[in-house]
């Protein structure tokens, strides 16, 4: 990972963007860079700011380095820029902050990403400033942008946890950079919260495959420019945690998340940058090869990414090449957030505590991404196996559903004996008596084996004769075999496996289930969550239920 290396990609990908910038002088947005799935021109941190740090960067790196000549010519990247920053100063409310057009207007936390990214423009450029007098005049811009937004920021508030340590410590930028600027007593006001970090290591979003990453660079910026001692050790921990969710492929792990990363597979790139900034402050080879692992796999690198990595090998310098290794064989259990990991090579299997959704298998191209129980039984959370507890002990993890997750159930309303108006049916309901009948719990044992999983369902209490299924939520594009079948199943298909063992195909990865149950033909039942993204293969049962089944996987013909 070299400082040349990432202004090529950063030069690759404002090629790619200059023909979405508007340019023509009449255009009242003229300068914005145009959100491709908006139409519109956008100010923020994903599409026009990243733009003009990406140029910045290439022009600042053309003036002071021999080694690089940028494939743009110089003055087209400062005119550029200028006609950007142009736009930002121009749609930037009398607030001082600017709008993300989807969703927040008027929006502290949206100039704060913004202000993250110029005040580090700021921070490497002004010394080319103070000799080149086009760029001094483009830099200066940049500046009354940053200082105008600051007292919006001072009182503009927020709306998700990460948007705290954005708005710090882009005001601990903006007060290093403009000692003048009265930001202790905001910065000082989000500190005392106190970082939100638990004790695997997630923050509160455990939104691996994006917040994380802001929270990790907030945090980072922050102890760079402002005296908080556990800002670092926070990092560190949630980037140790992240470490132990990559899979082979360098994605990484995304069932825990409460945003809209969740069940997403893609490469954390905004990590990357992370990885590297902990290092350089607190020696780490395997953050480095972290870092550079992420790098090499990410198959897009946005503008964005690349103009982060810019800034923290030029203010660090470039790492040495590292021997290191990733953890790529190793059983954890995570019990605060309720999951259990375990990777052993090309082999990442997650199983997950409180969700439907008890584990995703990953390995190579094949991936399993859900394993989900239920009976029709008194309604959805009545039916559904939920782990409530999960235990894990050594190469073995038990689920433990109670069957409790809807109330008043299982069981019949009984009468009341007095007038229930129409509009108080839900109010009087707790008036009512019940005949209770006995949840549904059950148990799923998990234990560890030689390429993969051995596994037993079993039901503890509930009536007899309930129809029941194991669903297997297989990505689609694999290739169903069985002993005497083999078909290209299509997303939203359900596939029975009644007997002996099935395998699903992608290329030379395979992941083989069985043996299959065949109690009813109920295609669809009636309180199951349906797949219609996954191949669904069903194991079909009635209750009492004791199966014992397998998870494999194997690469070859």
């Amino acid at each position: 990972m070299t400082l040349i290396r990432v202004l090529h990609t950063l030069s690759h990908s404002l090629h790619a963007t200059f023909p979405r910038q508007i340019t023509d002088p009449a255009h009242p947005d003229c300068g914005g860079v145009i959100r491709a799935e908006w139409g519109l021109a956008d100010p923020s941190h994903v599409t026009t700011t990243p733009f003009i740090a990406g140029c910045a960067y290439l022009y600042l790196a053309h003036a002071e380095s021999r080694e690089y000549a940028s494939e743009i010519a110089p003055a087209d990247l400062l005119t550029r820029a200028t006609i950007a920053i142009d736009y930002l100063l121009r749609v930037q409310r009398p607030s001082g902050l600017i709008d993300l057009r989807d969703c927040n207007y008027d929006s502290s936390p949206d100039t704060g990403f913004v202000v993250q990214t110029l005040c580090a423009l700021i921070e490497l450029a002004r010394p080319l400033a103070q000799r080149d007098a086009a760029f001094a005049t483009f830099l200066e811009k940049v500046e009354r942008f940053v200082r105008r937004a600051v007292p919006g920021m001072l009182t503009g508030g927020f709306h998700t946890p990460n948007h705290r340590w954005v708005i710090a410590s882009a005001l601990a930028q903006a007060g290093a950079l403009f000692p003048d600027l009265p930001v202790r007593q905001t910065i000082e006001a989000y500190i005392a919260e106190g970082f939100d970090i638990d004790a695997d290591g997630a923050y509160i979003e455990r939104s691996s495959g994006i917040y994380d990453s802001v929270c990790d660079r907030s945090l980072l910026l922050l102890a760079d420019h402002w005296d908080c001692p556990t800002a670092r050790a926070t990092v560190t921990a949630n980037l140790n945690w992240n470490l132990h969710l990559l899979h082979a492929d360098g994605t990484i792990e995304t069932g825990l998340s409460h945003r809209q990363d969740y069940g997403v597979a893609s490469v954390p790139l905004g990590l990357a940058p992370a990885f590297l900034h902990s290092a350089a402050r607190d020696p780490n080879p395997v953050f480095v090869r972290a870092a550079q692992m992420l790098w090499e796999k990410a198959s897009e690198r946005g503008v964005g990414g690349a103009a982060w990595m810019f800034y923290i090998l030029r203010k660090f310098g470039e790492p040495e090449q590292v021997e290191a290794s990733l953890p790529e064989d190793f059983a954890r259990y995570f019990s605060h957030n309720g999951i259990w990991r375990v990777r052993r090579g090309a082999l990442s299997a997650s199983f997950f505590r409180g969700v439907t959704r008890l584990l995703n298998l990953r390995f190579g191209q094949a991936e399993l991404s859900s394993v989900k129980i239920s009976a029709n039984y008194f309604g959805t959370a009545c039916g559904w196996f939920i782990g409530d507890a999960l235990d894990v002990q050594g190469d073995t993890a038990t689920f433990h559903s109670e069957g409790l997750g809807r109330a008043r159930r299982p069981g019949y309303e009984l009468p009341l004996g007095q007038p229930v108006p129409p509009g108080q049916y839900d109010a009087m309901i707790a008036q009512r008596a019940l005949r209770r009948l006995p949840p549904l719990t059950s148990t799923l044992t998990v234990r560890k084996v030689e390429r993969g999983f051995d596994l037993c369902y079993k039901t503890l209490d509930g009536l007899d004769r309930v129809v029941a299924q194991i669903a297997f939520d297989f990505s689609p594009g694999g290739i169903w075999e069985t002993e005497d079948t083999c078909l290209k199943p299509q997303a939203g298909q359900i596939v029975f496996l009644k007997r002996g063992f099935g395998l699903m195909r992608y290329g030379d990865d395979v992941i083989e289930i069985g043996p299959g149950a065949d109690a009813h033909r109920i295609w669809q039942m009636r309180d199951a969550e349906l797949a219609p993204q996954h191949v669904r293969v069903l194991m079909a049962f009635v209750t009492p239920i004791e199966h014992a089944f397998s998870i494999r996987v194997r690469r070859g013909q």
